[in-house]
């Protein structure tokens, strides 16, 4: 009984340990951290383009990631851009899953 459980403790803090190196290299890749005057306490802003485009790189995709990215180059002027992802969007996915916002910028590019 006394091994298992030594065994359970040295598995859980290598899990821990593991957990923390992998949630450390990510949060440095994908969000800034500052503090706020006022208050002194930390917050982050995350670039939520880059982070969209890096896992769509990887192979992952939904309709949010491909509206968002869409949209948010229509806003930015970048149409090129904008065309590309609605193009994805409007191939992949039905008509009706898309949002109607989306639909009304894809008609005007």
């Amino acid at each position: 009984m006394e091994k298992i459980e030594t065994k359970l403790k040295s598995n859980l803090s290598v899990f821990f340990i593991f957990s923390f190196i992998v949630l450390g290299i990510c949060n440095a890749h994908s969000q800034t951290v500052f503090y706020d005057s006022i208050n002194k306490q930390k917050y982050a802003l995350i670039d939520v383009r880059k982070t969209y485009e890096r896992v769509i790189d990887k192979g992952y995709n939904s309709i949010e990631m491909f509206e968002y990215l869409g949209n948010y180059y229509y806003e930015s002027k970048d149409f090129e851009k904008s065309k590309l992802y609605f193009d994805i969007l409007f191939k992949k996915y039905k008509l009706s899953q898309i949002s109607p916002k989306s639909i009304a910028l894809y008609k005007t590019l």
